[in-house]
Formats: C-alpha cells, sequence, structure tokens
C-alpha cells in the first residue's frame, strides 16, 4: 500500500452545505460589522476631534432644527363639563351655563428655542422646557338657563379661554418629564443621524436640559 493510499482522507461537506455555510459566515462578518463600526467611528472621533466638522455639524444642525420647530411627545384627548353661574343680590342665581366640550393637546419641545454650541468633537444641544405645543377646546353642547341674565357671546368666549387655560396647565403637570426627555433624546438622534449623515458618527452629540444640568438621558448620537 502506497503512503498516498495509507494518508486519511479528509471529509468534505456536501456542496450545498459548503454554500450555506459561506453565506451564513458572511452574513455573520457583515452584522458584526455593522454593530462594531458606530462604537469604533465613535471613539475615533472622541481619540482625535476635529473642531472644523464638529462646527460644520452644527450649522446644519441649526438649520434643521429652525426648519422643524417643534417636536410632538405626546397628545391629549379628553373631554369635559363646564359649569357656572352668575349670582345676583336678594334674587339669587340668575343664570347656570354648562358647557359640554371635546379638549386636544399636543405637548413637546419647540426646537426653535433650543440652543446648539460645538467645542471641540463635542457637539451640544440644549432643549428648552418641555411646553403645551397647541390646543384646542371645542364645545359640544351648551345648556343655558339665563332667562334673567342672558349669556354673552363675550363672556362665552371668556369661560372657554378659561377652561382652556386650566385644562392646558392640568395636561401638562400629568405628563411624565423623564418620559418626555427620553422620547425627545431618542427621536433627535434618528433625526439628526438622518439630517447629517456619515459624519454624525464622528461627532459626540450631548444633550442638555435649559437648566444646564446634564439629564441622565445624556448619549451620542452614534449609541445604537
Amino acid at each position: 500500500m502506497s503512503q498516498e493510499e495509507m494518508r486519511p482522507r479528509r471529509r468534505r461537506f456536501p456542496r450545498p452545505l459548503r454554500f450555506l455555510t459561506r453565506i451564513v459566515s458572511t452574513a455573520l462578518v457583515l452584522s458584526l460589522t455593522l454593530v462594531f463600526l458606530p462604537h469604533l467611528t465613535r471613539l475615533i472621533g472622541r481619540l482625535w476631534p476635529d473642531p472644523a466638522r464638529t462646527e460644520r455639524v452644527s450649522e446644519i444642525l441649526r438649520h434643521k432644527l429652525s426648519d422643524s420647530a417643534r417636536l410632538e411627545t405626546l397628545t391629549v384627548d379628553d373631554q369635559g363639563v363646564l359649569t357656572s353661574t352668575v349670582q345676583a343680590a336678594l334674587i339669587g342665581e340668575v343664570q347656570r351655563v354648562t358647557i359640554q366640550y371635546d379638549y386636544h393637546a399636543s405637548i413637546g419641545f419647540d426646537l426653535t428655542k433650543a440652543a446648539v454650541s460645538a467645542e471641540g468633537g463635542v457637539l451640544t444641544l440644549t432643549l428648552p422646557p418641555l411646553e403645551i405645543l397647541s390646543d384646542s377646546l371645542t364645545p359640544t353642547d351648551i345648556d343655558r338657563q339665563d332667562f334673567w341674565y342672558p349669556l354673552t357671546e363675550k363672556r362665552r368666549m371668556q369661560l372657554l379661554e378659561e377652561e382652556r387655560s386650566q385644562r392646558a396647565q392640568a395636561a401638562l403637570s400629568e405628563v411624565s418629564a423623564e418620559e418626555s426627555w427620553n422620547r425627545a433624546t431618542g427621536t433627535l438622534e434618528n433625526l439628526i443621524r438622518s439630517w447629517i449623515g456619515p459624519e454624525t458618527w464622528l461627532v459626540t452629540l450631548r444633550f442638555e436640559k435649559a437648566s444646564n444640568a446634564l439629564s441622565a438621558a445624556d448619549s451620542s448620537a452614534a449609541s445604537p
């Protein structure tokens, strides 16, 4: 028996299996590259910051923020009843008005009030306080008992405006500021990434509140 015949033969996988293995390994390499590339580029940006690039990105960001205007994080849709009475001396109640209404509010951040600053490789975006971006109070039914003291249009509008103002304050006070902040920063990171493109990965983006106190949500735009 020759040496070639005595040498153990390697088992070869079937060709379809070898093809499938190559596909899986290629997909795995690509997936790992996509996962770790943002972290690698972010590290490069921190180790070798480029002030000129950061300033260029900040200008783009200022322009985009002014165009975007508002970032809604929550909407409120509710119903309510407004009741108002007027008393007269010696006579008693001379007017009773009951108004059923629908209330709608949009709560979020006015991005035109945001401030952008650049230093080294760090871009800081300071967001304004959470606010009512827009709201409306629409009457659905009005019951008037005002024979002795008729309800004027001016008085009706005043009642509706006072009720709208109170509902706006109540809606804002019931909102979770932390949840809204997390939603806003998460949305902004994705928007900024789409606005600026590849350079986003080489700039560290930091979010701050208007009070200049760093939020726990501070993060880099390159974070996955």
